[in-house]
């Protein structure tokens, strides 16, 4: 079951890196110029406004990292043997209910919609 959980994970950092490379090829970007306006008060020596030009890459379109809508979990037996003691986790407990969202999983997902506790909830990261 590692061994499965692993070569997807690769799979999709694979699919993910050519994607965002692609992206970044062949997204259009933007050129923002500001400037920074500052009024000088009476006796004051204030150098001239200088200008910056900053560029605007969109490196993913919306909703392009997907939810998780279906989380599955591990025993707490399975979670200890799976994971590093000092791993961050989000914690939620309703009820009675209690679930921890791996924070490294929800770096690739970003959102975990889940019923815990007979409530539904979104997770963020």
């Amino acid at each position: 079951m590692r061994f499965l959980r692993n070569v997807l994970i690769g799979v999709l950092v694979f699919i993910g890196v050519v994607g965002i490379g692609y992206l970044l090829v062949r997204r259009p970007t933007q050129t923002v110029t500001l400037s920074d306006s500052v009024e000088p008060t009476a006796g004051e020596n204030i150098p001239k406004p200088t200008e910056r030009t900053y560029e605007i890459v969109e490196l993913l379109p919306p909703d392009a990292i997907p939810a998780i809508d279906d989380p599955e979990f591990y025993s707490v037996e399975e979670a200890d043997s799976e994971y590093d003691p000092n791993e961050m986790v989000l914690g939620v407990s309703i009820n009675g209910d209690t679930r921890a969202y791996s924070t490294s999983l929800l770096d690739r997902h970003e959102i975990v919609n889940d019923e815990v506790g007979g409530r539904k909830i979104a997770v963020t990261w």
